[in-house]
């Protein structure tokens, strides 16, 4: 029986502060009960498992920011402008929304029924990385040496890697930490700013 006036994203919010405090691992499904007020029934109504929990916050977080994001990305013509933004706006997501630490690092170690839907969102976002790498090394702007897949995935590797030392109380740092990372990434593919 669910209780009254709980709805899921109640939980989802509830289970994702505890998960941010403690780990995915040390938060335990009675300690997302006794922090939302609600029993375990209630909390079944809604998740069959802890795992079902976790991959709800994470297609959550999904739909939220990771799918406005590449919509965007990908309605941008120029592969140079689209490079400059997908860096920019990951690095920014990465920074104002610090679930990701949580979600991004604790999915890639757990892999089961959920891993691959979710991962499929996060295989797009690699995908239009890469192609976009491509689009600017055919217009002849880049090395011949720079391979788009092994590009894609150190960019990705770089902005993702901001998750373990970002304080996330400093939101003002967010658009230096941003420009860092587009001036690094060019600088890694181009041999300059670009």
């Amino acid at each position: 029986m669910k209780k009254k006036g709980i709805q899921k994203n109640d939980i989802l919010d509830v289970a994702m502060r505890l998960f941010l405090e403690k780990g995915y691992s040390a938060t335990s499904t009675a300690d997302v009960c006794a922090a939302a007020g609600i029993s375990k029934p209630t909390l079944y109504y809604y998740f069959t498992n802890k795992r079902h929990l976790f991959f709800s916050c994470h297609m959550r977080s999904i739909d939220k920011v990771l799918r406005p994001y590449i919509e965007k990305a990908s309605a941008i013509k120029d592969p140079n402008e689209r490079l400059i933004f997908m860096i920019r706006e990951f690095t920014r997501m990465i920074c104002l929304n610090p679930d990701l630490r949580i979600l991004i690092h604790e999915t890639m170690s757990i892999r089961d029924q959920y891993f691959d839907e979710i991962r499929k969102p996060w295989k797009q976002h690699y995908i239009l990385l890469r192609d976009t790498i491509q689009e600017v090394k055919s217009s002849g702007k880049l090395s011949s040496i720079v391979e788009p897949s092994r590009a894609a995935l150190f960019l990705l590797g770089m902005m993702t890697w901001i998750t373990f030392w970002f304080d996330y109380r400093r939101q003002e740092e967010i658009d230096s930490i941003a420009e860092a990372a587009v001036y690094q990434g060019f600088y890694g593919l181009f041999g300059s700013k670009g």
